[in-house]
């Protein structure tokens, strides 16, 4: 009775962590939202607007594009960006995969062309593919992805000699890695 008792209570645990971070952004927007939907409701009395819901529906989008494109430009600033970082880097790193998900975020909403290099990693008598990062001092930094999200993984920094390059470009490597090796080239 009392290890169900424990289970169910480290349960419950894990599903307010998960669950905050989601919790605290929907909260925050909720109420961002009735602020801006307010502003829009004043506004059309002000311009005399019918004071039906779909001018105060339409005017709070266009007040909250505004309010989002405003902090986009504030975004551009140095000293901006440095709270920005600082914040993240103290605080919001303890929320549960924060970062994880801040970077994917961050590639699906800039994209560029990935531009590691491909490469295959002895291990004993066995070959591990990966991204090799950089080289120096005969030591070299590889990315060991996971499958089949190439987006996590390892670094594993080994002897250069083990490290094997590739002729494949980073996209047919991850696409290699999606479809369990196949298509992935050994030369």
């Amino acid at each position: 009775m009392k290890e169900t008792f424990k289970k169910i209570k480290s349960t419950i645990i894990s599903g307010v962590i998960l669950f905050l971070p989601v919790f605290i952004l929907v909260s925050l927007f909720q109420k961002i939202y009735g602020f801006v939907y307010g502003l829009g409701h004043k506004l059309t009395e002000l311009l005399g607007l019918d004071n039906a819901s779909i001018w105060v529906t339409v005017l709070t989008a266009v007040l909250l594009f505004i309010i989002i494109y405003v902090f986009g430009l504030i975004a551009r600033l140095t000293s901006v960006t440095r709270g920005k970082e600082w914040f993240e880097n103290n605080v919001l790193n303890y929320v549960p995969n924060y970062s994880k998900y801040n970077a994917k975020m961050t590639t699906k909403l800039q994209p560029g062309e990935d531009l590691r290099q491909p490469a295959l990693v002895g291990i004993n008598d066995l070959w591990k593919p990966g991204f090799l990062i950089s080289s120096e001092n005969g030591k070299s930094t590889v990315f060991m992805p996971s499958t089949p999200d190439t987006d996590y993984g390892e670094v594993w920094v080994v002897e250069t000699s083990r490290v094997k390059e590739i002729n494949m470009s980073a996209k047919e490597f991850k696409k290699s890695l999606h479809l369990s090796g196949k298509g992935l080239k050994t030369n």
